[in-house]
């Protein structure tokens, strides 16, 4: 074992007690990715990424993971019983597998395989890594290493795409990869493996994707698609335009983020990724794949020539991340942290001072409907702003975004009271004016609701106290999204139908508790109401939430007089309503095939085994934080739940 000494980093000064940990981290200020794939030649800073890499790589076909990064150790264990770190009776089937009725298969790599008679692991069950503590199986078992495995792209179609009016047209090949490949997503049991924590945080790139087109077709030279059935283009001028004041606003930025330095080459470089024909397409990206993930944008009247800024900048930059040029990408990444900064010095959402005829109104107070539109896409900007810099910005930029910049988000939110946002009972859809009244309202309250999620998640990873309180919820789950894609009052007419209101979250939530004498008919009340996946995602991460609260969290759990049965009794019929709820919706899913078209609430499954994995180690411990020494707040990577499921 290496000595125990610290060694520093020349560069940042940080300490590592182990030298390769050192030699791993400096790799972060040179650049080097020393490891590449023999089959398609993208590289990589680390042997163990190149090793989950290879399982996935389409263009290795069926032959063999080089020997050299293949495990030396022998497994005897089941596919599922390594994957899952558990004990395994080296039978097929196992007891293990055939207790939860998974599919036992053996198809590791032994010491003792001859060449022929190796086996290559399939997708479905590549290495998640050595360390015996991780919870990457809960919520990630698979160990793909970027963010598309959260935020895949789309496999279908966008609702106003009309690509069939542009089949006779050239295709720009930057925008769109061109091989076409099976969904990341095969099946239901599929499905709930293909999420690590530990990769999630360690290796959130936008490099790596599922290698899906849909055959989205860029305009010719004249002309702009716009986001609408009736707004089809855009004026080119006008997008002209505004690449160019965007360029002029992000130059000013970087000339002021660092002075008295000047802006290095590279970044100005980067600005002048941002033509025409750049902003257009990379707006366009984003309604194709990130839209469906959270649709709080109205993409039938969205008109990125006269939007707030603050929402085309998160527009453009989410959007370009799917781009296939991985040097557009990584010039855009370059860009984040001055497009943050620009967006965040706007009065208004820059907290330091406040300028007149800058604040935000709330919702019935007198105001024009065009300012309370400008304030809702502001805010949807600061907020996808947020998203983006989490997921695949700098590590400094992720805590930056989750300690400060959410925190400012939350206080306009709570300053608008988003967090009792609802549709008015009285309010009739009957023209194009109560038609727009209805869709901001909509998206207010889908903005506050996917805010509610993030927060949740964000004391899932870090163990953080959530910025929004119990109390003051009341707000109610998202209209159906046939009506949020619908562009117009005709379209409603059109249609037939009318949006209904749906129940509180509060309410739903309630009703997951219920007791086994009530539990059939309140279970019918959420059945009435329509669940869909993201709800129950929603409702999965208010139940992680409090039982977290209710157990580690709790100090009354580690009083002697505490009973842990009873204590637990609640958050265990509440879990079981859900997954049987859960099972409900997809099984209705499959049956339509609407299940592959779903975005990343798939992954409620996942944090659903989080919640259960809580739950029986509190309740293995007896309650009380057991192991001594306290569990880490504020943490990265979720160790506080590594030291939990570990003990």
């Amino acid at each position: 074992m290496e000595a125990q000494s610290l060694s520093t980093c020349n560069q940042c000064g940080k300490k590592f007690q182990r030298k390769a940990h050192l030699l791993r981290h400096q790799q972060q200020h040179s650049g080097d990715r020393p490891y590449s794939c023999k089959f398609c030649s993208k590289t990589f800073k680390r042997s163990d990424v190149l090793r989950d890499h290879f399982s996935r790589c389409e263009r290795r076909g069926n032959s063999a993971i080089p020997s050299s990064l293949e495990r030396g150790r022998k497994r005897h264990a089941c596919d599922e019983c390594s994957r899952l770190k558990v004990k395994c009776d080296n039978n097929v089937p196992c007891r293990k597998c055939t207790e939860f009725g998974r599919k036992c298969v053996k198809s590791r790599t032994t010491a003792a395989s001859s060449p022929e008679e190796t086996t290559t692991p399939g997708p479905s069950t590549p290495d998640t890594g050595s360390d015996r503590n991780s919870i990457g199986f809960l919520l990630n078992g698979t160990g793909e290493t970027d963010f598309m495995r959260e935020f895949p792209k789309s496999t279908t179609l966008s609702p106003h795409n009309k690509a069939a009016d542009f089949a006779s047209m050239a295709v720009d090949a930057r925008y769109e990869p061109g091989g076409v490949a099976p969904s990341m997503y095969q099946g239901y049991r599929q499905a709930t493996q293909e999420h690590n924590l530990d990769i999630m945080f360690s290796h959130l790139e936008f490099t790596t994707f599922e290698q899906r087109t849909n055959n989205w077709q860029m305009p010719g030279e004249n002309i702009m698609l716009g986001s609408g059935p009736d707004d089809l283009f855009v004026d080119r001028a006008a997008m002209d335009q505004r690449a160019f004041d965007i360029r002029e606003k992000l130059k000013y930025t970087a000339a002021t983020q660092n002075p008295p330095h000047p802006p290095s080459k590279g970044l100005l470089d980067a600005i002048e990724l941002i033509t025409v024909d750049n902003f257009a397409a990379y707006v366009k990206l984003y309604f194709r794949h990130w839209h469906k993930h959270a649709p709080m944008v109205h993409e039938a009247t969205f008109n990125p020539t006269t939007a707030a800024l603050p929402l085309v900048l998160a527009l453009m930059s989410l959007g370009g991340m799917y781009s296939k040029e991985a040097g557009d990408v990584l010039k855009l990444k370059m860009l984040l942290d001055t497009i943050e900064g620009y967006i965040f010095s706007i009065p208004g959402l820059n907290d330091e001072y406040e300028l007149p005829g800058r604040r935000y109104v709330k919702q019935g107070e007198d105001a024009s409907p065009e300012w309370q539109q400008y304030q809702l896409e502001e805010l949807q900007g600061v907020y996808l702003m947020v998203v983006l810099q989490y997921w695949t910005g700098n590590d400094t930029a992720r805590i930056r975004v989750r300690q400060q910049r959410f925190c400012r988000v939350v206080a306009i939110f709570h300053h608008l009271e988003l967090q009792t946002v609802q549709h008015s009972p009285t309010l009739e859809i009957k023209d194009q004016a109560s038609f727009q009244t209805w869709i901001r309202k909509e998206s207010f309250i889908r903005l506050i609701t996917m805010a509610l999620m993030l927060d949740s998640s964000f004391g899932i990873f870090h163990n953080v106290s959530p910025r929004f309180q119990w109390a003051e919820l009341d707000v109610p789950f998202q209209s159906d999204d046939h009506f949020f894609r619908l562009a117009n009052y005709d379209a409603v007419l059109a249609s037939k139908r009318v949006p209904l209101r749906r129940m509180k979250i509060k309410d739903a939530f309630l009703l997951l508790f219920s007791p086994p004498e009530t539990v059939e008919r309140d279970l019918e009340i959420l059945r009435s109401d329509k669940l869909n996946a993201l709800d129950m995602q929603m409702l999965i991460h208010f139940l992680y939430t409090h039982l977290w609260a209710a157990t580690f969290s709790n100090p009354i759990a580690s009083l002697p007089s505490t009973s842990i049965p009873h204590l637990l009794a609640p958050f265990k019929s509440a879990m079981s309503n859900w997954k049987l709820l859960w099972d409900e919706i997809k099984s209705e899913s499959l049956d339509k095939g609407e299940w592959n078209k779903l975005g990343f609430q798939r992954t409620a499954e996942g944090y659903f085994e989080t919640v259960k994995e809580v739950a029986e180690a509190f309740e293995k411990r007896g309650g009380g934080s057991g192991g001594g020494g306290g569990i880490k707040g504020d943490c990265e990577k979720g160790l506080h739940l590594k030291r939990v499921l570990s003990f």
